[in-house]
């Protein structure tokens, strides 16, 4: 059998790959944490990238107990707050971008934020999980899943707005700082 996460030779009818930890019986019934949410359940809420996420995902329950394990994630490294939005984590994405306005604190809540995003996204889906089977019938639960998880796509769009924006505001700022300098060195000089 071929692990589908890792692509790597494993066991047939292995629970779990001992190379990369995934968890492989993806039947609706296997459960993925203490909760009893079924990997069916975490992947149609997810979403986009949902077997990455799995994969992230089974690092917490390797031994059976559910704990933090050090995980990376790029993108939330790299664009935390709109990573957040995202994947729909809205009041962590407006901490994140309140915390953003303190100077010195970025590179630090960046690295945090690699290292923090998949644990963080694990306790979100399974929180929310949890909420939409006790507010929802069996026979729509999976409409709702996939409805309230996800993605917001739009959030690409506006990152790259705000990218833009914000290039064309420094380019105006820097523009400006290097005219007025060169006036007043103009003037020192004669």
């Amino acid at each position: 059998m071929i692990c589908p996460y890792c692509k790597e030779t494993i066991l047939d009818g292995a629970l779990k790959c001992r190379h990369c930890g995934s968890m492989l019986n993806t039947h609706p019934s296997s459960g993925v944490g203490t909760d009893s949410i079924t990997t069916d359940e975490m992947l149609t809420y997810i979403g986009p990238n949902a077997h990455y996420y799995m994969q992230q995902f089974s690092k917490f329950n390797m031994t059976g107990i559910e704990k933090f394990a050090i995980t990376w994630n790029w993108s939330c490294f790299g664009f935390t707050f709109l990573w957040m939005l995202y994947r729909k984590m809205y009041l962590l994405s407006v901490v994140t971008f309140i915390v953003f306005c303190i100077p010195g604190v970025n590179i630090i809540l960046h690295i945090v934020a690699g290292v923090l995003g998949n644990f963080l996204y694990y306790g979100h889906v399974k929180q929310k999980i949890l909420e939409i089977r006790a507010i929802s019938s069996q026979q729509n639960k999976s409409v709702v899943f996939k409805e309230l998880g996800g993605v917001h796509r739009w959030v690409i769009i506006v990152g790259i707005v705000f990218g833009i924006l914000l290039t064309i505001l420094f380019a105006i700022f820097f523009s400006t700082m290097i005219t007025f300098m060169g006036h007043h060195v103009d003037k020192l000089t004669i």
